[in-house]
């Protein structure tokens, strides 16, 4: 009896230890996570206080600005935003790199992420302006 309890004893001792040097090892060369790049998010336009701004509406001239499920110029529409409607950002008004995009007369791949129903999805720079 006394030697099973030494052995069992012995035995959590050992693995106590393999944990204590598993955890805190350092992680191997090769092994750490790759830093992010830099953030891809600008400033919404070229106004001092776009980057204050808090919604994505159309452009002034244009009739509307669809919304994407993804930022890509071949994703579903899933809304349109018409004048006089607006939608939250989603994480700042800065705009994202996405898909090509020919829309509203100009080309880009700048997208505004946008709240849309609980949703984050996407409105094309060249059809929505920051407010």
């Amino acid at each position: 009896m006394k030697k099973s309890l030494h052995r069992l004893a012995v035995g959590g001792a050992i693995v106590a230890q393999a944990l204590v040097l598993t955890l805190g090892a350092p992680v191997p060369a090769g092994a750490e996570p790759t830093p992010k790049s830099p953030a891809t998010v600008t400033t919404a336009s070229a106004t001092p206080d776009a980057r204050f701004a808090a919604r994505v509406t159309v452009k002034p001239g244009w009739e509307l600005a669809r919304i994407r499920a993804y930022a890509r110029g071949d994703s579903a529409i899933v809304g349109e935003i018409k004048p006089g409607e607006s939608w939250p950002c989603s994480g700042g008004c800065g705009t994202v790199a996405g898909g090509h995009v020919t829309a509203c007369g100009t080309s880009s791949d700048r997208w505004y992420a946008i709240s849309y129903y609980g949703y984050v999805r996407y409105v094309s720079a060249t059809c929505g302006t920051a407010i």
